[in-house]
């Protein structure tokens, strides 16, 4: 019987943690944009609106009648998705720092179990995470928004089964979060 080696690569710890603390830096920030689009229909109705933020997500509250209740609900998820897909789009194409130094000194090889291997310089592993980080950060939070922009807009029961469509919510953040890890950052 012949023995199969199989070649997985693993999730590198360090980049997980560095993608995590990136996306908790950036959920409130997220969450106000998200909350100042609601603000923003609302003050354009010329109505006042007061924004509040914390952990568990943030709510608008605007003094007045909406003219346009379906531009109000949509308006939050709509305004934080875009700006977070678009900086993540940006970021892809223009990878700062990625193209920093190709030279073969980003390498160093190494003998391991009598194989050489091939393995990244600690430098250009910090330059990739400089554009990866924000990226694969950015894409959850923004594709998060514009999902959770249609359910405010066309799900009825947003407000009353709110537990629910924040699992919803949770799940698929979640799956884009490792999918972009696996995709674009594994040793």
């Amino acid at each position: 019987m012949k023995s199969h080696t199989r070649l997985t690569k693993k999730l590198d710890r360090k980049r997980v943690i560095i993608c995590l603390l990136v996306f908790f830096a950036l959920m409130p920030i997220f969450s106000y944009l998200h909350e100042a689009g609601h603000a923003l229909v609302c003050v354009a109705d010329g109505n006042e609106a007061e924004i509040s933020v914390n952990f568990s997500g943030g709510t608008t509250l605007c003094r007045g009648d909406v003219s346009n209740l379906f531009a109000y609900k949509i308006s939050g998820g709509l305004l934080a998705g875009i700006v977070g897909t678009t900086i993540a789009i940006t970021l892809f194409v223009w990878k700062p720092f990625a193209g920093y130094s190709l030279e073969s000194t980003n390498y160093n090889l190494w003998e391991i179990d009598g194989k050489v291997e091939r393995v990244e310089s600690r430098k250009q592993r910090f330059l990739d995470i400089v554009w990866k980080a924000p990226f694969i950060v950015l894409t959850t939070i923004g594709v998060g928004h514009l999902v959770n922009a249609v359910i405010e807009a066309f799900a009825d029961s947003y407000f009353t089964h709110g537990t629910e469509w924040s699992l919803f919510l949770g799940l698929v953040e979640f799956v884009i979060f490792f999918s972009l890890l696996i995709i674009f950052d594994r040793k």
